[in-house]
């Protein structure tokens, strides 16, 4: 086997380019790890929640938890909830327990469907979502349809969003069958 001797100039760049990519990479990493620790919205990113999105800082939008789901709310970073849906609904009424048992804050804002896409409904969800909170707020119904409608309702109607920003809004968060019903109100 022959050996080849490098120049020890070529030796030197290619010493300093190593230790160069070595520090750029160690500390980003680093810093991407610390982020998401500390970072709550980050944290609960990874519940894996039904139709799960992340349309505003600090807010996550799902369809129904699970009970074993919402056991881990809080560890996740989520320190409160507004739900959606009817506590008649099959498959929910159990929440308000978990929540308590989880220390995390529970709140049923009760929309029925399209009938429920009312003004009185949307300023009762714009005051809940204006609350200060430590941690990340997750809004959830069924299928996260409700989420989003009241979202691009309360940007269109009380925050004075461009309807088509608005319509997106919604739809990031959830938004699927009502998107008609709710192009209807919004172009009143």
């Amino acid at each position: 086997m022959r050996m080849t001797r490098m120049p020890l100039s070529l030796c030197l760049l290619a010493g300093f380019f190593g230790c160069a990519l070595a520090s750029c990479s160690g500390p980003a990493k680093q810093d991407a790890a610390d982020n998401a620790s500390t970072n709550p919205a980050s944290a609960a990113t990874k519940l894996a929640l039904y139709k799960q999105s992340a349309p505003l800082d600090n807010v996550l939008c799902s369809g129904q938890p699970s009970e074993d789901q919402f056991g881990t709310l809080k560890a996740a970073g989520v320190s409160r909830v507004l739900h959606l849906r009817l506590a008649k609904e099959k498959g929910t009424g159990w929440e308000e327990e978990r929540a308590k048992d989880a220390g995390v804050e529970f709140v049923r804002l009760e929309i029925a469907g399209k009938n429920g896409l009312t003004r009185e409904n949307v300023e009762a969800f714009a005051k809940f979502m204006a609350k200060e909170t430590t941690g990340t707020t997750l809004v959830s119904c069924g299928s996260s349809n409700r989420v989003g409608a009241m979202f691009a309702l309360k940007a269109f109607w009380l925050d004075k969003m461009p309807r088509d920003e608005a319509l997106a809004l919604g739809k990031k968060a959830g938004m699927l069958s009502l998107t008609p019903v709710v192009e209807q109100l919004t172009a009143k």
